[in-house]
């Protein structure tokens, strides 16, 4: 069965597979230390390890500083990278987001794998690729 991580950027519904995902936490104690190399936005201490974390959100630096958010884990251990994103919103299975069964529409960046479409809900969901788009900032 197949699983989605649906989170929101700005005004915009996203989803990846939840195989992509080690773990959702929420973003508090971020640290700016000087020297990071972007897309390198700080670093959160998880269980006594550094995590790096990457910021997707818009906005200016002290308005996204300021502004709560949740961290999607990519991997554990060295590989450890974190994707700061505005909201987790849920977590549905294959069920819940279903394919458009169109073809991809042209003009959609690369890391965006296929358009779904929520039960019930009129708007298009994105499922984006994450580590292509982490390979977009950086």
């Amino acid at each position: 069965m197949i699983g989605y991580i649906m989170f929101r950027l700005a005004d915009r519904d996203l989803a990846c597979r939840l195989d992509e995902v080690h773990e959702v936490v929420r973003l508090e104690g971020l640290e700016v230390m000087p020297g990071l190399v972007p897309p390198i936005s700080g670093l959160l201490e998880l269980r006594g390890n550094p995590l790096p974390v990457v910021d997707l959100r818009s906005g200016d630096e002290a308005a996204r500083a300021a502004a709560r958010g949740d961290v999607l884990v990519l991997a554990t251990g060295v590989d450890a990278i974190g994707v700061i994103v505005d909201q987790v919103i849920a977590v549905h299975d294959e069920a819940d987001l279903v394919s458009l069964g169109e073809e991809r529409p042209s003009g959609l960046p690369h890391y965006v794998v296929e358009v779904l479409r929520r039960r019930g809900a009129p708007a298009p969901v994105l499922l984006v690729d994450l580590r292509q788009l982490l390979a977009v900032v950086a």
